[in-house]
C-alpha cells in the first residue's frame, strides 16, 4: 500500500474518532454543539511535513457528510467529496443488502466493481430506521453532520422522519441535499427513475441516432455521472455560502433538470432559437466522424476553419482548391460527398500512418482505441491516470485517480468501498454510544461490522 493511501486511511481513522458534536449526558447529540474535534485532519496528521501537505491538498478535510444514497447519483456526489477530502458516512438499510449497486456489475468477493469505483473512500453504516431506537441513532449522527445527501423519491425522507425540517430541527446548519429524478412535485415526480429514462426524456437518444434513424442510448450512465457532478458542486456552493454566515440551505436537484441544462448548449444549438432570421447549420455531432483505417480507425473533426487546411494536407491537399468545401457551410452542405472522400483517403492508410499524419500537420485527433488498451496509451501513463491497488476484499484492481490536483498535489486514490455495515459500531462510538448500547441496537436491527 503507498503511503499516500496510508495517509488516506490514519485521516479517516482520526475523523471517525470525533464528534463535531456534544453530548446530553443520555448519549444523545446536543444540536449546534459544534466543538472543535481534538483530532481534525490539522492536527491528526502532524507527523511529518508530507501528512501535512496531503492535508492541506484536500480542501474538505473536516467536512462530514452523511449519505443516504442508492445506485449511482448520490453515491458518486458522494465519492467525489471523499475525494477532496469530506468523511463521507454512507447509511445503508440493516437487511443484509445495503445499496442494491452493491449486487449489480462485475463482482469480485461479492463486491462490485461499479459499487466500489463510486463508493471508495467512505465508511458504511448499516440502520434500520423504522425502529424507533434505530431512527434516533441516524438523528444523533445527523446532528454531527455538515451535510446530509438523500436521492429517494419526494416524500419518502420525510415518511422515514429524516426530511428537511426533521433535521434541522435538531441542526440548523445543516445543509440538506434533495436528488430526485424529476422533482419534488408534478406529474412524474413519484415515478421511478433511472439515467436511460431521462436520456430518452430530453432528446439525447434523439440525437444518437446517426445514419441508422433509430434513436440509440449513450452507453453509460452520463445522467447520473451528470447529476454526481452538479450535486457535488452545488454542495461545496453550499457549505462556501454557510461560511460566509448565510447558515444552512436545502439544495434541490432533479436528474431531468441536469440532463436538460447539460444537453441544452450543443444538444439542442440548432432547436433553441427562435423566429425568423436563423441560419441552420448541421449538428456539431454531424461533423465529428471516426474513419475507418486498414487496421483500425481514427477520429477527427472535419470542418473548422482553422483545421481544415491542416486536415487536407494530412489526407487530400487538392480539397484545398475543391469550391464544394470553401467554407465551413459548404462542407456542412457538402457533408456526405466529404465523408466519402476522408473514407476513402484514411481507409488505405494504417492507423499509425493516418495518427502520424495528423501529428505531423496539427491536426486534432485520436487512435480509437479498444478499452482493454485505454492503459496503454503513453499520456495516461505519464498523467498516472490509471492505478492498480490491492486493498478490501476486491482486491486488485485498476482504477482512475481522482482528476483534481490542488495547489500541485498528490492526487489522493481513496481505500476500497466499505463492506456493509462495517463502520456501524466506529461511528456510534464516536458519537457516545456505549458498547452496550450498541449491542442492545444491533439486536434492533442497527447492524454493526458485516460478518
Amino acid at each position: 500500500m503507498s503511503s499516500v493511501h496510508s495517509v488516506w486511511l490514519g485521516r479517516n481513522r482520526a475523523l471517525g474518532a470525533c464528534s463535531s458534536g456534544g453530548s446530553n449526558g443520555d448519549g444523545k447529540i446536543v444540536a449546534g454543539d459544534r466543538q472543535t474535534c481534538p483530532q481534525d485532519p490539522d492536527r491528526a496528521l502532524l507527523g511529518s511535513g508530507a501528512e501535512r501537505r496531503i492535508a492541506r491538498m484536500q480542501p474538505l478535510a473536516g467536512v462530514r457528510v452523511v449519505e443516504a444514497g442508492q445506485m449511482i447519483s448520490a453515491p458518486m456526489a458522494g465519492v467525489i467529496m471523499a475525494e477532496q477530502g469530506a468523511e463521507v458516512i454512507k447509511v445503508e438499510l440493516a437487511d443484509g443488502v445495503g445499496d442494491r449497486l452493491r449486487q449489480l456489475g462485475s463482482q469480485r468477493n461479492s463486491v462490485s466493481a461499479l459499487f466500489n469505483s463510486v463508493n471508495r473512500g467512505k465508511r458504511s453504516v448499516t440502520i434500520d430506521t423504522k425502529h424507533p431506537d434505530g431512527l434516533q441513532a441516524l438523528l444523533d449522527l445527523c446532528a454531527t453532520a455538515d451535510v446530509f445527501l438523500q436521492n429517494f423519491r419526494p416524500g419518502a425522507a420525510d415518511r422515514m422522519g429524516v426530511g428537511e425540517a426533521q433535521l434541522r430541527a435538531i441542526n440548523p446548519d445543516i445543509i440538506y441535499v434533495s436528488v430526485s429524478g424529476f422533482g419534488s412535485t408534478g406529474p412524474k415526480a413519484e415515478q421511478k427513475v433511472y439515467d436511460y429514462v431521462i436520456q430518452a426524456m430530453t432528446g439525447m437518444a434523439d440525437l444518437q441516432q446517426g445514419d441508422t434513424g433509430a434513436p440509440q442510448l449513450v452507453r453509460q450512465f452520463i445522467v447520473d455521472k451528470t447529476t454526481a457532478i452538479t450535486v457535488s458542486q452545488a454542495i461545496t456552493a453550499a457549505l462556501f455560502a454557510r461560511e460566509r454566515g448565510h447558515g444552512g440551505h436545502h439544495v434541490e436537484l432533479s436528474m431531468l433538470d441536469i440532463g436538460l441544462w447539460y444537453f441544452w448548449p450543443d444538444g439542442m444549438m440548432d432547436r433553441s432559437l427562435d423566429g425568423d432570421g436563423v441560419v441552420e447549420a448541421s449538428h456539431f455531432a454531424d461533423m465529428y466522424s471516426i474513419r475507418p483505417t486498414r487496421d483500425g480507425a481514427v477520429a477527427f473533426v472535419a470542418s473548422g476553419n482553422r483545421t481544415w487546411p491542416n486536415l487536407c494536407r494530412a489526407f487530400k491537399p487538392e480539397l484545398l482548391d475543391d469550391p464544394r468545401f470553401t467554407t465551413m457551410r459548404d462542407r456542412d452542405v457538402n457533408g456526405e460527398a466529404l465523408a466519402a472522400i476522408f473514407d476513402e483517403a484514411v481507409g488505405v492508410l494504417t492507423t499509425a500512418e493516418a495518427m502520424q499524419r495528423m501529428v505531423d500537420n496539427d491536426v486534432p485527433g485520436a487512435r480509437v482505441v479498444r478499452r482493454d488498451e485505454v492503459a496503454d496509451d503513453p499520456q495516461v501513463i505519464h498523467n498516472g491516470s490509471l492505478v492498480h491497488l490491492d486493498d478490501g476484499a476486491i482486491g486488485q484492481r485498476v482504477e482512475a485517480r481522482p482528476p483534481v490536483s490542488f495547489g500541485g498535489g498528490e492526487r489522493m486514490v481513496p481505500p476500497a468501498a466499505p463492506a456493509l455495515g462495517a463502520d456501524t459500531d466506529a461511528v456510534l462510538s464516536s458519537l457516545g454510544y456505549e458498547a452496550d448500547r450498541i449491542s442492545r441496537l444491533r439486536s434492533a436491527g442497527v447492524r454493526g461490522p458485516a460478518e
